[in-house]
């Protein structure tokens, strides 16, 4: 093809593609020439152009009314299908396939081809190579050169090395009684293992007196494993999440839904997402190659899906790795400008911080990937005692001083990117929103987390595998955040203004102005085995977690001129469900309460058959669990109304015998 002889056109180097694990490897063998590799070739953007689009979207002069792109859009103004074409014509010339085809819209063009010509092409030599933990991996051992008019449109090869199992979940367990073990308890709880059902977090965080159910909205999950969807519907059922969100799982790089070993990462993630945001039209779970088979190309190619398809305004990750390990040039580059096209796009984008505490590869003072990532949210977490009424937050440290290693139940992961700087390299400054922020413990490079949420004991009351137990790590609260926003948007949606976007931005300005101590809840006691929680902001809990709706109403007010939700006290039944089995429910009615004066409460079956109404008195109404026949109710999901008031309101019990 015209352009690309391979003789006369000078060449350049890409760099930023030597692996960290090169320094301590020993070469083992030469690749074969015959040898298949399919490889990423990941388009390069402008930067100066991503970067003054992001600014004109969320300077502090921008709209708060913005006009985001599509992908259609986003793929015009960058130029990606010159940008495709160029790299597919240099591909075909150089004698690889080009294909399975990723879209025209994508930032992956995904080529193939026995690695000779994989070595022609890019002018490298492909080794076997044997690293210091005794695994085994391909690597090239120099950088790629590549021909002078491709630089403008090649940003990094994927796959040239495949090192895997440096992607890890950021999930603990906890006892099912917390007040059996030493870890901290939580009174109050109304789930059957102790840990927070979906009423608890939302007393907990301030989330109980809202309408909003996340309606309309649709959050992404990035993951590395699958997930059953009977559990999923158990949990749904068991707390009275109906109708079922519809939970979508999407393939990349030949994934198959299925549980693996980390199938409790994954339905962690739905079930947290579910309990605050309910009224989720769809959670799409994108699934990459299980561990321990995840590579580089494998991480790019999820999260460049989930921007490509642009189908969800909310995304969130509990995976990461060690910054130090991750850091292969290309590859960090690659996630960066994925990540901002999210933010273009109007993604907000939550990552779990991790759970090693400041030493996020156990033995090395270091952050989390991608949670430190500049266009990211990065959640730490905390931990909870007292009471769900009057909850007492610290920072998550289960592993008490120095190194964590994952020993006892994990630590907020948080500290200083190595990586990324402060502030953005241009003269529009696209990402300055920690410059100047009090209590950072840097003011040149990045800092991790920004928020936080319980990642800590009591842990979150989720069914995995058939079997109902306590699950925490910041591996819950990034969903939770996430699921948050959805929150968030919807009742941005009902003031007619676009979706949030990059949270960032909103959460330093609120968070550093007068109305903090309203907005957020300021963690100040606890460390993470280096940083130590302090006034405001610090680096082991960011700006602490959410007051909900005060929070909500701040971030979906702020210059929109949306009216902040009118929040009533909220009815809502109690305990809910009831369970036979649980020592707390036995022999207790169910009481609905908040109900106005003069409002009656009707119970019907699913099926719209009616069962029972109650009257009120003194803002309560009485269900001994039976119809108006006076007969026992069986098993089973009901819901009610409560009627002859202002606003009717509907809800859903769950009853189990």
């Amino acid at each position: 093809m015209p352009g690309f002889s391979r003789a006369a056109e000078p060449r350049a180097a890409l760099t930023g593609h030597i692996p960290a694990q090169m320094a301590s490897a020993t070469l083992v063998t030469r690749a074969s020439a015959n040898e298949p590799i399919q490889l990423s070739l990941v388009v390069k953007l402008d930067q100066n152009l991503l970067d003054s689009t992001v600014a004109a979207l969320y300077g502090r002069q921008a709209s708060a009314q913005r006009q985001f792109l599509s992908s259609a859009e986003f793929s015009q103004k960058f130029g990606l299908a010159d940008k495709r074409l160029q790299l597919k014509n240099f591909a075909r010339a150089n004698g690889l396939a080009v294909g399975p085809d990723d879209g025209d819209q994508s930032m992956v063009v995904t080529v193939s081809g026995p690695a000779s010509a994989i070595e022609q092409a890019f002018n490298v030599r492909l080794n076997h190579y044997q690293a210091s933990d005794g695994s085994l991996f391909r690597s090239n051992d120099s950088e790629p050169m590549i021909p002078a008019s491709l630089t403008p449109h090649l940003g990094a090869i994927m796959g040239l090395n495949n090192i895997s199992g440096l992607w890890h979940p950021h999930l603990q367990r906890f006892p099912v009684t917390a007040n059996t073990s030493s870890l901290p308890s939580l009174n109050g709880t109304t789930s059957l293992t102790g840990g927070l059902s979906p009423n608890d977090i939302k007393a907990v965080y301030g989330l109980t007196g809202t309408s909003m159910t996340g309606s309309g909205q649709t959050l992404a999950l990035y993951e590395l494993d699958g997930f059953a969807a009977l559990d999923i519907t158990t949990y749904e059922n068991h707390f009275g999440i109906a109708p079922n969100i519809t939970v979508t799982p999407i393939a990349v790089d030949g994934s198959v839904n299925g549980c693996g070993a980390n199938c409790d990462e994954v339905e962690l993630d739905i079930e947290a997402a579910a309990a605050l945001a309910p009224g989720l039209s769809r959670i799409l779970v994108y699934e990459g190659p299980k561990p321990p088979a995840t590579t580089f190309q494998n991480v790019i190619d999820i999260y460049n899906k989930i921007a490509t398809d642009n189908l969800a305004q909310v995304v969130s990750t509990s995976w990461g790795g060690d910054e130090g390990s991750s850091n292969v040039g290309s590859f960090l580059q690659s996630e960066s400008q994925i990540f901002e096209r999210m933010a273009v796009q109007g993604q907000s984008f939550y990552a779990a911080s991790g759970d090693n505490g400041a030493y996020d590869d156990g033995t090395t003072i270091g952050v989390d990937d991608p949670a430190s990532q500049p266009f990211v949210a990065g959640v730490g977490g905390t931990q909870l005692s007292g009471s769900v009424a009057a909850p007492v937050e610290v920072t998550w440290n289960g592993c008490g001083t120095g190194k964590c290693l994952q020993s006892g139940f994990g630590s907020t992961g948080g500290g200083v990117s190595k990586i990324w700087p402060i502030s953005g390299s241009v003269s529009n400054t696209t990402y300055n929103y920690q410059v100047g922020v009090q209590g950072t413990a840097s003011q040149t490079h990045r800092n991790v987390p920004d928020v936080a949420l319980c990642a800590g004991s009591p842990g979150y009351s989720v069914y995995i595998a058939g079997v109902w137990m306590n699950v925490g790590g910041t591996s819950a609260a990034a969903p939770a955040w996430a699921a948050f926003t959805a929150l968030i948007n919807q009742l941005r949606a009902t003031g007619g203004v676009s979706a949030l976007g990059f949270p960032n931005p909103s959460l330093y300005q609120l968070a550093s102005g007068s109305s903090y101590s309203t907005l957020f809840r300021d963690i100040t006691s606890g460390d993470n085995g280096s940083y130590s929680a302090g006034t405001g902001y610090d680096n082991t809990t960011g700006f602490g977690s959410f007051k909900g709706i005060p929070l909500i109403n701040a971030m979906s007010t702020l210059s929109t001129g949306i009216n902040p939700l009118t929040v009533l006290p909220a009815i809502y039944a109690f305990p809910n469900p009831w369970d036979v089995r649980n020592p707390k429910d036995a022999g207790k009615p169910i009481t609905f309460a908040n109900i106005p004066s003069g409002g009656k409460v009707k119970i019907f079956t699913l099926s719209g058959f009616f069962v029972k109404s109650l009257d009120s008195s003194g803002g309560f109404s009485i269900w001994d669990r039976t119809n108006s026949a006076g007969k026992s109710v069986a098993s089973g999901l009901y819901f009610y109304l409560v009627t002859d008031v202002p606003n009717t309101t509907r809800g859903t019990i769950a009853i189990i015998k």
